[in-house]
């Protein structure tokens, strides 16, 4: 009964319960034996295979028949805290308890091509000897041991899904120790995972340690699955505790500990930064900017983890002062982010008398061509042409780290750098237009090329980028990370490219996406459906990268670390954002009602897809909420990284329901249990209302859809029949799905997520407010949940109906049919401030105009 803890499968056999090692890594120095570094980029040998797509298995597969794990087992003692030596490396067991995923994660955003290799093992254990199934799933090549015998390995790759292989292995009375090796090879973002399941009779799951009790840890095991954090996101640095009444709880997190004393069955921790908390508001496209709590009982071992935020606690709702004061306000704000090139580009634009130093992230990145160095890159051409005084030598390394560079795919080198999504395709472009124009006369050392070359082959591409966006729109629509990241490099060519051409288009589709932005958010929150986002923003705004952008051009929104994009505004010369585009920013009348739609082509060199991308975005909001959904949105496919549809009422609040993948936040899970759809919905929304369908496989890992509902966040909130109805403010928000749902009251995402108690394939969304909140609820009819659809009255509006393959109907008339019967073809934008029609030539918003193949004047 003692050194050790005993642990149940799940409900489907999985093990829950583990003793990991580190992810070890090391550089992959060895591309080059694979890969040509130079010539044509694609082909068998092309470089254009380190991306991260399905396409790059074939690859990885020959990389690892070059590396292979051995298949010798892992020597010496299995143990918590023991000592781990495998192939050159060492490290200790720790202890891990999955998600409801049941996968073993070592998942991880890899800015430089590297390979991993990781362990992870358990103990099963039987009282009669049996034959047992392993099922054993995996994204990357493994070998799987059972009491040191290798029996069974594979050597395949996928994508994000695990792929499962199965074993039929004897299992001896008593205990057999299971020892899984992992390898993976990153490019970017690196899912390694597994999951190991036993069919048949179920085994009990040993994990051995010092000084554990089994009875112990059987009581502590059953508090802790009773422990729930009810708010993930904390401005204050405060985090609520529930759980049973009385027991005391040890939280360590950072570098910190406490004892919490749970009283009532609540509690309140309080994080204090001072003590190595992580800082407030550092999340970003590619970090969730969480704290993790390691909860646990005093004697067990045993513990579960509460992922929370720290938020950015400035957020304005509503514009106060004026833009000299929003951008004082942004400026100051922007200069504490030490070590950055925008903190180093405020300083030196304020105070010409400035040195600028602390640039080793930017030039770490760029000489060491890890992915994002595009960002940088640009960064540094506005401290290059806008920063008098330099720390000695600095502009030099600077001068020598952009000759050196790699500016797109078609030139020298073997990195894993993206250059295959929308926005980076805009930015590489930037960067070699710029860079090329201001070093014109010099010898590039990466291609050999003289700087004018460099020019003239962005300025071509670059051209051709913005000309497609103005006039068909993006195919990562409204992404609340890569517009602000677009908006980097269109203001860096309307400031720095010489050409009236490329300033004119530059300043035209800067401000399309400011405009964008403008229409499609509420309140400082770009709340609207987005073409790419992420867990942290979906769960507070404030968090957005669009958010600091918003602060300075509109008053509104939040500031956080994302301050790249919002600084080349905010220190333009040239770029003046028209002021029809903020007043639209800022006005809520009583109903807003928009539509967007977006046309364009993929281009497999750019884009490694070559098929249509399409999008029709709507958005309805009031001074009380906003609602907004991607229509029709390539229904029954798999998904990404798009959000669908959702409402918001507040940086907080906001209210949507996903189909979950797996039980990971991270942003190295695409999808994940927030972020994007293991398959997409089909939804549509007419007014304040959403009607949406989900298709969920017999084989589904996780097997429901979910809604994230934030019930701290609200003012108040009622169950009333199929119903879950929240206030916050004068904004209401019901929610509906055969069978109703309820909230989870325990975990990390406790009396945040409702679970549907019926099949979950169907959920109804609808919106109100500025009236009596009781009035609402009771005006709130059940709707009608058929087999593969959905209808619903919502209150004083006409019947909507919504099936899997049928047309939607509004009042029993298909929603897209032209008065006239025929195929109704929407506008590309129609809001209170523009109306744009396929194939017009000029965007008007307002008086400002904007023409959709040369921009305007800058």
């Amino acid at each position: 009964m003692e050194e050790r803890t005993v642990h149940a499968l799940d409900r489907r056999g999985t093990i829950l319960d583990w003793l990991v090692s580190p992810a070890w890594r090391e550089p992959a120095d060895d591309l080059g034996k694979h890969l040509r570094a130079d010539g044509d980029p694609w082909g068998d040998r092309g470089r254009w295979r380190l991306t991260n797509g399905p396409d790059v298995t074939p690859f990885k597969e020959e990389l690892y028949r070059h590396r292979p794990l051995p298949r010798e087992p892992v020597a010496g003692p299995i143990a918590e805290g023991g000592l781990i030596r495998y192939l050159e490396h060492a490290g200790e067991w720790r202890r891990v308890h999955t998600g409801a995923d049941g996968l073993v994660d070592w998942s991880e955003f890899c800015f430089t091509p590297e390979y991993r290799v990781a362990l992870a093992a358990t103990v099963l254990e039987v009282d009669q000897a049996e034959w047992r199934t392993l099922r054993l799933a995996s994204t990357g090549p493994t070998l799987l041991f059972v009491n040191g015998e290798l029996v069974d390995e594979s050597d395949g790759f996928t994508y994000m899904e695990p792929a499962e292989r199965a074993r039929r292995v004897w299992l001896p009375s008593g205990t057999s120790t299971v020892v899984v090796a992992s390898w993976q090879v990153a490019f970017r973002e690196c899912r390694q995972v597994l999951r190991l399941r036993v069919d048949g009779l179920p085994v009990r799951v040993v994990v051995p340690g010092a000084g554990a009790s089994e009875d112990t840890a059987a009581v502590a095991e059953r508090l802790l699955e009773a422990v729930g954090v009810t708010r993930w996101g904390t401005t204050d640095g405060t985090v609520p505790i529930t759980g049973p009444d009385g027991v005391a709880l040890r939280v360590r997190w950072a570098e910190q500990e406490r004892l919490v004393r749970l009283t009532g069955g609540r509690a309140t921790l309080r994080l204090d930064q001072a003590g190595g908390g992580q800082e407030v508001g550092n999340a970003s496209m590619l970090s969730t900017g969480e704290t993790v709590l390691r909860v646990s009982v005093d004697g067990s071992p045993v513990f579960r983890e509460f992922p929370v935020a720290v938020l950015p606690p400035e957020y304005r709702s509503a514009p106060h002062g004026d833009p000299a004061t929003w951008r004082a306000e942004f400026l100051r704000h922007a200069a504490g982010m030490a070590g950055t090139s925008a903190a180093e580009l405020v300083r030196a634009t304020e105070d010409p008398s400035y040195v600028v130093t602390g640039l080793e992230r930017a030039l770490w990145m760029i000489g060491n061509r890890a992915d994002c160095a595009d960002f940088e890159a640009v960064g540094l051409v506005h401290l290059w042409h806008r920063a008098a005084a330099w720390e000695q030598g600095l502009r030099e390394r600077v001068r020598a780290s952009m000759l050196g560079f790699k500016y797109w795919i078609d030139q020298p080198g073997l990195d894993a750098m993206c250059y295959f999504t929308e926005n980076h395709q805009l930015v590489w472009h930037t960067a070699e237009l710029l860079w090329g124009t201001a070093l014109s006369e010099e010898t590039f050392t990466n291609t050999g090329w003289t700087g004018a070359r460099h020019a003239a082959h962005g300025r071509r591409m670059a051209v051709e980028w913005m000309r497609r966006k103005l006039a068909g729109g993006f195919s990562e629509f409204d992404s609340n990370a890569y517009l602000a990241i677009d908006l980097l490099a269109l203001v860096s060519l309307v400031e720095f490219a010489e050409d009236d051409e490329v300033r004119a288009l530059a300043a035209g589709v800067a401000d399309r996406v400011l405009f964008s932005l403008a229409a499609n958010s509420w309140r400082g929150i770009h709340g609207c459906a987005h073409g790419r986002s992420y867990v942290s923003t979906l769960r507070s705004s404030r968090l957005e990268e669009t958010a600091p952008i918003m602060w300075l051009c509109f008053g509104t929104g939040a500031l956080n670390d994302a301050v790249l994009p919002a600084t080349a505004i905010a220190t333009a010369r040239r770029y003046r954002m028209p002021e029809v585009i903020r007043r639209a920013a800022n006005d809520l009348p009583e109903r807003w009602w928009g539509t967007q739609s977006y046309r364009g082509e993929y281009r497999f060199a750019h884009d490694l897809l070559s098929r249509p991308y399409a999008s029709d975005v709507s958005v309805f909001k009031t001074p009380h909420v906003l609602l907004s959904c991607a229509n029709d949105y390539r229904p029954g496919l798999p998904g990404l990284q798009e959000h669908i549809w959702g409402a918001t009422l507040g940086p907080e609040t906001q209210v949507f329901v996903t189909h979950a993948p797996n039980s990971s936040a991270s942003p190295s899970a695409r999808p994940n249990a927030w972020a994007g759809n293991r398959i997409l919905p089909r939804a549509r929304q007419h007014e304040g209302t959403v009607l949406a369908l989900y298709r969920i496989p017999g084989d589904d890992v996780m097997g429901y859809t979910h809604a994230w509902f934030p019930v701290a966040e609200f003012d108040e909130w009622t169950r009333a029949g199929v119903w879950t109805v929240g206030r916050r403010g004068d904004g209401y928000v019901a929610l509906a799905t055969e069978g109703g749902a309820e909230p989870l009251t325990t975990g990390p995402d406790a009396w945040q997520e409702l679970r549907p108690l019926g099949p979950g394939t169907a959920w109804v969304c609808t919106v109100g407010g500025g009236g009596d909140f009781a009035g609402f609820v009771a005006s709130l009819t059940e709707p009608r949940f058929a087999r593969d659809g959905v209808s619903f009255t919502p209150p004083g509006g006409a019947e909507l109906n919504l099936t899997w393959n049928g047309p939607f109907t509004v009042g029993g008339r298909p929603a897209d049919l032209a008065p006239d019967g025929t195929i109704a073809r929407p506008p590309q934008l129609d809001n209170p401030y523009a109306r744009l029609e396929f194939g017009a030539r000029t965007l008007s918003i307002g008086s400002h105009e904007i023409h959709l193949q040369q921009g305007r004047d800058a």
